[in-house]
């Protein structure tokens, strides 16, 4: 089974549940895309980073959102569109 990372998040994919779809061609997870494959609004999965990060690891809300938001300025689903012109 191939191992992946989501374009978006981070999120490592290991596992048929975690590609959108079963699609292991995705660069996005299945936490990251509505139910038609469509990747969700960055607001909503910058949240949903957030709010794991402050379950997982202790950090209060304001340095979770300091730690994501450094962390998405870096992957590639959040750079590119910050290349494509307005």
């Amino acid at each position: 089974m191939p191992v992946s990372t989501c374009q978006t998040c981070a999120r490592v994919m290991r596992e048929k549940k975690d590609f959108p779809r079963g699609n292991f061609s995705s660069g996005f997870c299945a936490d990251c895309v509505d139910e038609k494959g469509v990747l969700k609004p960055k607001e909503i999965i910058r949240a949903n980073m957030i709010r794991m990060r402050v379950k997982q690891s202790g950090l209060n809300e304001e340095e979770a959102a300091e730690a994501v938001d450094n962390l998405m300025k870096r992957l590639p689903a959040w750079n590119q569109m910050s290349k494509q012109p307005a």
